[in-house]
């Protein structure tokens, strides 16, 4: 009943909004997150205190965001230090921009918050790992259609702080979780821990797999680690669906201070463990197993199709995931190696 409201409540606002748009005449500009082209944006703030203190107590800054060469939008801004281990770990952690009171208007829905993932070092090898990690994103949305939305950003910082210090480099924008809900007709479920039956098994072990084919072991459904929970809106006793997310500990990424979670046996992130609940019959490995044959073609392409990577640099992400894929190959031995280092409790 909660989450009935709670989705009334958001249905009546973003109503209210669309009403105020067209009542003041507000500009409506396209999705962010439609396009696969990179997106050019500038931000203006604090950014000496945002690097030395990673506070995150909101300081005001500015964005403008170029939707096309000729046609802009800037907004006010407050913006904050996120995370838990970049934030911490990053020269420059992650920032969540805060609009309110002001309100970006996109086709998608009004935005009044929205996650900012950031380069984290001044370096081409932390640049990398941030385009990397896009990537992964890029694939999980072949796999599954409850997926974030993701949009590429070149970005120039215009530091308003002491060291007036500017910056140019690549980011990435990360859908609000109101408009991934929005596009599948879900609700966000929150709350403490999941009982296995409230958990949609074969989702789960897509998730499992995907994570295993990526080499991530930082995530875990038991305390929602780096998982969002999606239920289709009006199905009361359907299993929710987790949504994986933060892929920077990925062997894919293989990002020079991620290391392999607490609970896995592996002992560099490059080494795939998987980490996903043990299953009595093997139904869904095989039905997954099928799923992820049918995508390698396009999980090949869109690797070697980006661009913004340097070509040796693909070539190796390719023959990372072939490795997975030759697993694949050999069904029964795959299965194996799942029995053999899955989880009681995920």
């Amino acid at each position: 009943m909660k989450n009935y409201i709670r989705y009334i409540i958001l249905l009546t606002l973003f109503i209210a909004s669309s009403s105020a748009i067209h009542g003041q005449n507000k500009p409506i500009y396209p999705s962010l997150f439609a396009s696969d082209e990179v997106l050019k944006v500038s931000i203006y703030f604090d950014i000496s205190t945002h690097i030395r203190k990673k506070s995150e107590d909101y300081c005001k800054g500015q964005i403008t965001i170029y939707h096309t060469e000729t046609d802009s939008t800037t907004l006010n801004t407050r913006c904050k230090a996120r995370g838990h281990h970049r934030k911490d770990n990053c020269l420059f952690p992650p920032v969540m921009l805060n609009f309110k009171p002001d309100t970006l208007f996109t086709s998608d829905g009004p935005i009044t918050k929205l996650k900012l993932v950031t380069h984290c070092q001044n370096t081409k090898a932390y640049s990398k790992y941030l385009l990397k990690e896009y990537l992964i994103y890029k694939l999980w949305e072949i796999i599954s259609p409850y997926s974030f939305r993701t949009r590429l950003l070149d970005i120039q910082y215009f530091d308003k702080g002491d060291r007036d210090k500017d910056y140019r480099a690549f980011g990435f924008f990360l859908e609000p979780v109101y408009m991934l809900t929005n596009r599948t007709e879900t609700i966000e479920i929150k709350g403490g821990k999941f009982k296995d039956e409230q958990i949609n098994a074969l989702d789960a072990d897509r998730v499992a797999i995907f994570n295993y084919m990526i080499g991530n072991t930082d995530w875990r459904i038991l305390t929602g680690h780096n998982v969002k929970f999606l239920k289709r809106f009006g199905f009361r006793r359907e299993e929710a669906t987790p949504i994986p997310y933060d892929f920077d500990h990925a062997g894919f990424v293989n990002a020079a201070y991620a290391k392999p979670a607490e609970w896995s046996s592996a002992k560099q992130v490059t080494e795939r463990d998987y980490v996903g609940k043990c299953r009595n019959d093997d139904d869904n490995y095989l039905t997954l197993i099928e799923e992820f044959n049918e995508a390698q073609d396009e999980i090949y392409r869109t690797i070697m199709e980006f661009e913004h990577l340097d070509i040796k640099t693909r070539k190796k992400l390719h023959r990372y995931v072939e490795e997975f894929f030759r697993q694949l190959e050999k069904p029964d031995a795959f299965i194996r190696t799942l029995h053999n280092s899955c989880m009681d409790r995920y």
